[in-house]
């Protein structure tokens, strides 16, 4: 019964509106891989709204399963784990991590595996929550780290990224930072002056290295 409430309040957190800070950037008639798809909310957006093609990948069978009916296809496996795609190489026009790369253990090596996929013109879309956000900043000065669904302490994050250390990652990986945005809810124009201190998040667009 613990287990099947848990997966309830699960299912709740990952069936949320699409990230339209991600989605903003998304130009018109594309073809998406969305990484990390969940239900497919993403994908229901852009289909919509941007005339984009998008194909989902998903680990999870039952939100694989609603994705289905949103995405134009739907890959179920690890993106950790993935060794080949039926697709060609430089196939998508665009590459998208949407609050995702927080929840895997070796982030880098999915943008080296997936980095053959995106066209030479294309471009990745990768949104982060900010660990050095002043809220955390100032928990951690009383002595507190604590993990709660929903938010930059996330039970599921396994990596915590700050602005420099996420472009870092972006970079070392063989592309180049295009363009950052900032996410935050109440400080809008303090998170444009310091994003490494007020941000919640960043979306980053980034190109393969020429």
């Amino acid at each position: 019964m613990e287990s099947s409430v848990r997966q309830k309040k699960e299912w709740a957190l990952y069936d949320t509106p699409p990230n339209e800070d991600i989605c903003s950037l998304v130009e018109l008639n594309k073809k998406v891989l969305d990484i990390g798809c969940a239900t497919g909310r993403i994908a229901e957006k852009l289909k919509k709204e941007k005339n984009c093609s998008v194909v989902g990948m998903e680990i999870n069978e039952e939100m694989a399963k609603i994705a289905k009916k949103r995405c134009d296809q739907v890959v179920m496996t690890d993106a950790e784990l993935l060794k080949h795609l039926d697709f060609p190489k430089g196939y998508f026009d665009i590459l998208l991590f949407a609050d995702v790369l927080e929840h895997c253990r070796n982030p880098g090596e999915i943008l080296e595996n997936l980095k053959k996929y995106l066209s030479d013109q294309g471009y990745i879309l990768v949104s982060v929550p900010n660990v050095a956000n002043w809220k955390i900043r100032l928990k951690l000065l009383l002595g507190k780290f604590d993990y709660r669904g929903g938010t930059i302490l996330d039970e599921g994050h396994l990596r915590f990224f700050t602005l420099k250390s996420i472009e870092e990652l972006i970079e070392k990986t063989g592309f180049e930072v295009l363009k950052v945005k900032t996410r935050n809810v109440l400080l809008q124009s303090l998170g444009r002056l310091w994003p490494a201190l007020f941000a919640w998040g960043f979306v980053i667009k980034a190109r393969k290295r020429k």
